[in-house]
């Protein structure tokens, strides 16, 4: 679990990260996110977020209903508080150099602790 003092960029990188995991294990042909990804677009987390097209419950719904990785689901569903950042700005604000290498950075660590996590299905 992340430290909140972590800087909001980094924490919206770990969230993003969480979500995009969220959706490979829910929505079948969904790219498995690495540690490698690498993002360069200076624009919001909250854009990257929207972008996902992810419905959180049915996401759930469907992992429950048809088996597909529902524990796993659960497990990434319970690391999302975790890594909302405290400011609304962090997710809001188009991120500048120093902003885009923070996010980058959470999302590489989040990516590497849910492997750890969930090494069945990220491994």
């Amino acid at each position: 679990m992340p430290e909140q003092r972590e800087s909001g960029q980094r924490l919206a990188g770990r969230l993003y990260a969480t979500l995009r995991v969220l959706k490979f294990l829910a929505v079948p042909g969904s790219p498995k996110p690495t540690v490698q990804d690498e993002f360069q677009d200076k624009d919001s987390p909250n854009q990257r977020i929207q972008a996902l097209r992810l419905d959180p419950f049915g996401v759930l719904v469907t992992a429950v209903q048809k088996g597909r990785h529902a524990t796993a689901v659960g497990e990434v569903f319970r690391a999302i508080p975790a890594v909302v950042p405290a400011k609304e700005g962090a997710l809001t604000d188009n991120l500048g150099t120093w902003g885009l290498a923070e996010f980058n950075a959470g999302h590489r660590a989040q990516i590497a602790a849910l492997k750890e996590d969930l090494p069945s299905q990220l491994g």
